[in-house]
């Protein structure tokens, strides 16, 4: 992480090497969750992580929406990310940037962790088994996520047997930066704020290759 050179306004998504943690960058504030050896966690400010994948994009003016609709769970709210994407004219195919500020009624997420003998025998299961959860209810929070519609395998998840592609990839943090991990799914009952950069700016995506086809 310490060779980003684009730092300033920079919110970025990504995973530790070896699936050891989530990184999370917000406003060029790095947050790095991960588990100490006794598997509690630990989120540290840092830019001395080596990363599997990032994507990242420099953003320094975010167009608010107030949305006044409930979501039921994670493909209502990706379903509004692109309705709303798509009316302000973004790459809706390739990827872009959103941010969130809530209240949120439930939120699953989690710290990815994969123990090596999970890491020779890769599968979704095994990996969730090894992943450490966590679970928020009415809580303030933010969400720095990443959606396009070829994203799944490049910085969301890819297709595996049973489940298609992924087309958003989000990690949420508390409003002191006390915690964050990856969303897995969420439920909204209050009014919601939902942002996008104004100016288009390059996606930054760099990727190092996870166990072969076995890419996360």
């Amino acid at each position: 992480m310490d060779t980003i050179s684009i730092r300033k306004f920079l919110y970025g998504i990504g995973a530790v090497e070896d699936l050891q943690g989530e990184v999370l960058i917000v406003n060029g504030k790095p947050i790095v969750s991960e588990l100490d050896k006794n598997r509690n966690p630990v989120w540290t400010e840092t830019w001395d992580r080596k990363l599997i994948f990032l994507v990242s994009a420099p953003v320094q003016n975010w167009k608010k929406i107030k949305i006044d609709r409930p979501v039921a769970n994670r493909k209502e709210f990706e379903a509004i990310v692109f309705e709303y994407a798509q009316k302000e004219g973004l790459d809706v195919e390739n990827g872009f940037p959103f941010r969130v500020k809530l209240i949120v009624k439930e939120i699953q997420a989690h710290i990815a962790y994969l123990r090596p003998e999970t890491a020779q025998n890769f599968s979704p299961h095994g990996k969730k088994a090894d992943d450490f959860p966590i679970d928020l209810e009415n809580e303030p929070v933010r969400i720095i996520g990443f959606a396009g519609k070829t994203a799944g395998g490049r910085f969301a998840m890819p297709a595996m047997p049973g489940r298609e592609a992924s087309s958003l990839h989000m990690h949420f943090i508390s409003l002191d930066f006390s915690r964050s991990g990856h969303v897995e799914d969420l439920k909204i009952e209050a009014i919601w704020q939902l942002c996008y950069r104004i100016k288009t700016s390059e996606l930054l995506l760099t990727r190092k290759s996870y166990l072969g086809k076995n890419a996360i």
